[in-house]
């Protein structure tokens, strides 16, 4: 939903991009699409390299959480199995 200017001369913001990043296979394929793109010459080379350090940051805590949930998964097991013996 647009937010209204406070400003009426001031220019529109940009559209809000919508990119999916929620595993670290979208991070990877974001990461994949700006290297061509930085390859390509249609972006600049340290714009591309801001980003992908941003989704190199956004992939590690991906992963931990992912982690996190694993071994929480495990150890919820264990008691359950302590349980019942």
């Amino acid at each position: 939903m647009a937010r209204p200017r406070k400003d009426p001369s001031a220019p529109a913001a940009p559209p809000r991009l919508r990119i999916k990043l929620k595993t670290i296979d979208d991070v990877r394929a974001e990461m994949a699409r700006l290297y061509r793109e930085g390859k390509a010459g249609l972006r600049d080379v340290a714009d591309v390299s801001r980003l992908a350090n941003v989704l190199a940051l956004l992939g590690r805590l991906i992963e931990g959480s992912d982690l996190e949930k694993r071994i929480a998964a495990i150890e919820e097991g264990e008691e359950r199995n302590a349980t019942t013996h």
